[in-house]
């Protein structure tokens, strides 16, 4: 038999073998990157990923808290916890991974603030009032929640789990409750779950108004010197490792 190519399906073939030897050589760096903005939330050198607080990424996703991956774990050492970034992301199969990030000018310390809180003064459910101000010096979690927001129910017993590891290291939870009836219900849930930390109260919404609460749950993370330094809207698993990464590093 006759293995011969005619011209045509050789050239047909010389082409194909050539398309297919470039592809094979396109690296990951030819991939499409994309930039963004934003604030380090944790830092996981083991896993070689870090948690950002970042802006729209424009032609890729709105903004959100997301955990990245890094190409080189390197690229993790000296970053800080409250540090303001300017990174790239690129494809490396199903996921995007930080190719490149730097701080943008001088990084700040775990502890730079994004405001100062607003201060504010609440009952409490027991009966007892509380300034927020009088807290200063502590690492303050604030969190606005309802009995009614199922979310809320279900991310308490972690707060109260997060405020039990850390309270002798300084952190303080003040959980501001805003339903609008009696308090017959706030007093039961939280004999359910056997909350310690202290229960505010704000039927009004006067301190959530104050705070832009538009959802809830709702938590500020403030530093030691009465500054917000993480916005949190939504449920949250308080005792995963990137919430206790947060923690510490205010806690420092």
């Amino acid at each position: 038999m006759d293995v011969r190519l005619h011209p045509w399906r050789r050239r047909l073939l010389s082409t194909a073998l050539f398309c297919h030897l470039c592809l094979a050589t396109v690296s990951v760096d030819a991939q499409p990157r994309f930039e963004g903005e934003g604030r380090v939330v944790a830092v996981d050198e083991t896993q070689g990923t870090v948690t950002l607080d970042h802006g729209p990424i424009p032609g890729l996703m709105p903004a959100m808290r997301m955990a990245f991956p890094v190409q080189q774990v390197e690229r993790l050492q000296g970053l800080q916890v409250g540090a303001v970034v300017r990174f790239s992301l690129q494809a490396r199969g199903p996921e995007w991974v930080i190719a490149t990030i730097e701080p943008v000018g001088e990084s700040p310390s775990p502890r730079a603030a994004s405001f100062p809180a607003p201060d504010f003064t609440v009952p409490t459910l027991s009966g007892t009032s509380i300034r927020l101000s009088d807290l200063q010096g502590k690492v303050v979690l604030l969190n606005f929640w309802a009995t009614w927001c199922v979310p809320c129910r279900t991310e308490m017993p972690t707060l109260e789990a997060l405020y039990h590891r850390y309270k002798d290291r300084g952190l303080e939870v003040l959980a501001v409750n805003l339903d609008m009836l009696s308090t017959a219900g706030v007093e039961a849930f939280v004999k359910e779950v056997r909350v310690t930390f202290r229960i505010a109260l704000d039927p009004s919404w006067s301190t959530a108004q104050v705070y832009r609460v538009v959802g809830l749950p709702t938590t500020y993370l403030i530093d030691r010197r009465g500054n917000v330094a993480v916005r949190e809207v939504g449920e949250r698993d308080w005792m995963d490792g990137v919430s206790q990464l947060a923690v510490e590093g205010f806690l420092q």
